[in-house]
């Protein structure tokens, strides 16, 4: 299904960096209709002007918040360049209608493209954060922030949720706030700060064109699933610690823990992350758990079982921050704290997680890089990240 309409711009409700909410008026047999519609294009929008515009998800009640989406204005004098770009020649969503060009890093015409010709470039020992839920995005930056105001904490967004990344409200408010110092958009994703072709390019990126001290990759809002262990968004992490291990980074991977999902495979542990870390990551990742004090403590310890029978992860636990810590972090970020439709009150677990596998990047920052880069063997091999996990699981827990 594509879905598209025809609508009149009745006013522009509100202009962020790289996208503007319009108010759109739309007509059909059953009258008219007035709609919230997002733009990503540079474009000075008026009273009257007709847009052709994406109407299918909201039609079918996916989650996107209600908006539609303009593809371009009806009449247009001139050709006209509505996302300009400087040299870039790669194309991003290729061969389709909304096919543009961008300035990916590596590309020949790139100031940076001597770089990425290095075969033995490295992520230096890195921390990459990996998490499949955006909404986790910000409390995972503000905690690495306040814990390391100094460091410099880049964002790397993949293609498996959405693409445009001025779509999240987080990123637009990290930003600003000055905890998140840049982002990189990788694969068919697009507007970040720096574009790359390939998620092992856009990792580099963000440690040597950005200069990352630490990096989140985590999806872009609106993951999509299906309830079955192959088809959802989340799976594309895999490749994400595979890329992580293969660069010499320092793979840290957060589970997606739930105990508010009325769903049951979503219950303590998701089966994504099962699926994830029991049968298609191959390279060994650390793996904060949780520790919450009560009885979900042995639902977590029962479920890890046949993760840990595996044998190729390693697992840290730590223990998750008091909710009034999360009702003050939340205070003072300016933005509600949600996941799945549910406020933390509603379901603390998932954003406790997150700060709490944060925490374990943060106050350990220069430890990490110093231990992945002293290896003698590969740097995020098995042996070298167990011991690192005993390390971290000592001088963080406290009794």
């Amino acid at each position: 299904m594509l879905r598209l309409a025809v609508g009149t711009v009745q006013k522009v409700l509100e202009k962020q960096t790289g996208m503007q909410i319009l108010e759109v008026r739309t007509e059909s047999v059953a009258g008219h209709k007035m709609e919230r519609v997002l733009s990503f294009l540079q474009e000075d929008y008026k009273s009257g002007d007709v847009l052709l515009i994406n109407t299918t998800a909201v039609r079918l009640q996916l989650g996107t918040g209600g908006y539609h989406f303009v593809i371009g204005k009806i009449v247009q004098p001139e050709e006209t360049d509505v996302l300009p770009n400087d040299w870039g020649h790669v194309m991003k969503m290729r061969y389709s209608p909304w096919q543009l060009a961008v300035d990916s890093v590596e590309e020949q015409a790139s100031p940076y493209h001597p770089l990425f010709v290095q075969e033995d470039l490295s992520l230096e020992g890195t921390p990459v954060l990996i998490g499949e839920l955006h909404s986790l995005l910000p409390v995972a930056v503000l905690s690495l922030h306040k814990n390391n105001p100094n460091a410099r904490i880049v964002y790397v967004m993949p293609d498996g949720a959405s693409l445009p990344i001025a779509l999240s409200q987080h990123v637009h408010q990290l930003k600003a706030n000055g905890s998140l110092a840049a982002t990189v958009t990788t694969g068919h994703a697009w507007g970040g700060d720096r574009e790359s072709l390939t998620i092992h390019s856009g990792l580099l990126a963000a440690r040597h064109v950005e200069h990352a001290d630490i990096i989140v990759c985590m999806l872009g809002p609106g993951v999509a699933g299906t309830g079955t262990p192959y088809g959802f968004s989340g799976i594309q992490l895999a490749e994400v610690i595979h890329a992580v291990s293969a660069l010499g980074g320092t793979p840290f991977f957060i589970p997606r823990i739930s105990f508010g999902d009325p769903r049951t495979r979503h219950y303590g542990v998701s089966h994504h992350t099962f699926s994830i870390l029991n049968r298609f990551a191959l390279r060994p990742a650390l793996v904060p758990i949780p520790i919450f004090g009560d009885e979900r403590d042995e639902v977590l310890t029962q479920q890890m079982k046949t993760i840990e029978v595996a044998g190729k992860h390693n697992f840290i636990k730590g223990k998750v921050p008091e909710l009034s810590e999360l009702a003050s972090l939340e205070k003072g970020y300016g933005l509600s704290f949600s996941t799945m439709g549910r406020n933390w009150q509603e379901d603390p677990a998932p954003f406790q997680t997150a700060w709490m596998a944060a925490d374990f990047v943060g106050n350990n920052l220069g430890y990490i890089v110093r231990a992945v880069n002293d290896a003698q063997h590969s740097p995020a091999s098995s042996s070298t990240l167990e011991a690192l996990g005993l390390y971290l699981t000592r001088n963080v827990v406290q009794p």
